[in-house]
């Protein structure tokens, strides 16, 4: 552990942490004291604390934090702060990969020589570690320790498209990016997206194959069961696992996806090819918009990580604009209890 650095003071009787610190800077108002508080300059046996009343112990460590710690720290709470405003979560770090949950509505990254309306992901993630490596720089100098200098970037693994919510993961490193990349299949055991398909579908489960190619002059994908210089081989596997109904007829169906490819809007077009449409996607076909937004959410996500072997698992809930159609959702099936989504 890294040492806390400040003007250190043993607590010789027990005390509350204001009338404490008013004994040791006598010239100092209350006022003043408080403000030191408040900015989080003010630490108790190795954590920042800021009630004014937190009780002390015999033998307790308060130290006086710099000035330029505060505000580094300051720093990095504000990149972080940037990213919920803007609707990201960071769902978990380390020195190799990020993983977030992204919202609806925003490009993962801006196409090849064209500039993305408003923030993408990825330059939201880029702003969000290059701000947090200089105030971990302007701390490591202040405690004596030698800045890590290394180059600070986000290096992209895989996308969602704008209109999809849900897990995503990022490399912080070049070799974290070339690993997770070439060995994709390998690392990834699980990758589910939950959505709501409009109508009822014919059977509970099965697979879709087909080979995908992209429309050079509309974009949208097209699906055929023949194989073409330009197309890709795409295999998804679903499962319906709920039903919504209205007046005595099913109108949605819940159903979670398991991809063996991952090609651009796959999902899109293969329940295009089911007869049944994503809610919210006219694109590719749906005449229901019940939740505002394409109802899309890539919900799971399980990959052994690429240093440590860990086997790493994540899980994010629906968004709150299927909570209409989630309130209405009944089971289905003989064995919903048993299906967990994950192998």
């Amino acid at each position: 552990m890294i040492p806390v650095i400040g003007q250190k003071f043993t607590v010789t009787e027990r005390s509350s942490l204001l009338p404490f610190l008013l004994s040791v800077f006598p010239n100092q108002s209350r006022t003043s004291v408080k403000a030191m508080l408040s900015r989080g300059r003010i630490n108790v046996d190795g954590e920042t604390v800021t009630a004014f009343d937190h009780p002390l112990m015999e033998g307790s460590v308060v130290t006086i934090l710099p000035k330029a710690i505060p505000m580094a720290i300051g720093m990095k709470e504000e990149a972080d702060d940037a990213l919920k405003k803007a609707g990201v979560e960071v769902i978990f770090e380390d020195e190799h990969i990020i993983i977030v949950d992204k919202p609806s509505g925003m490009l993962t990254v801006s196409a090849p020589g064209k500039k993305a309306k408003g923030d993408t992901l990825y330059s939201l993630l880029n702003s969000y570690v290059k701000t947090s490596a200089r105030a971990q720089r302007k701390i490591d100098r202040l405690k004596g320790q030698r800045p890590d200098h290394s180059l600070v970037k986000i290096w992209i693994i895989h996308r969602l498209d704008r209109e999809t919510s849900g897990l995503l993961v990022f490399a912080k490193d070049e070799r974290t990016k070339d690993i997770m990349q070439s060995r994709w299949k390998d690392l990834v055991e699980e990758r589910m997206y939950t959505a709501f398909l409009e109508g009822e579908l014919p059977k509970e489960k099965g697979s879709i194959q087909s080979y995908l190619s992209e429309n050079p002059k509309s974009l949208k994908m097209r699906s055929s069961e023949i194989e073409t210089p330009d197309s890709k081989l795409a295999i998804s596997h679903f499962r319906v696992v709920g039903i919504v109904t209205a007046r005595g007829k099913v109108q949605w169906s819940k159903v979670e996806f398991r991809l063996q490819t991952g090609r651009k809007n796959q999902i899109r077009v293969h329940a295009e090819d089911l007869g049944h449409p994503i809610a919210g996607d006219e694109r590719y076909g749906a005449v229901t918009d019940p939740a505002g937004r394409l109802a899309l959410h890539a919900s799971t996500l399980i990959f052994t990580h690429p240093y440590t072997g860990k086997i790493m698992s994540f899980r994010s809930e629906l968004p709150p604009e299927f909570n209409r159609l989630e309130q209405k959702t009944h089971g289905y099936g003989t064995d919903q209890d048993q299906h967990t989504g994950i192998r």
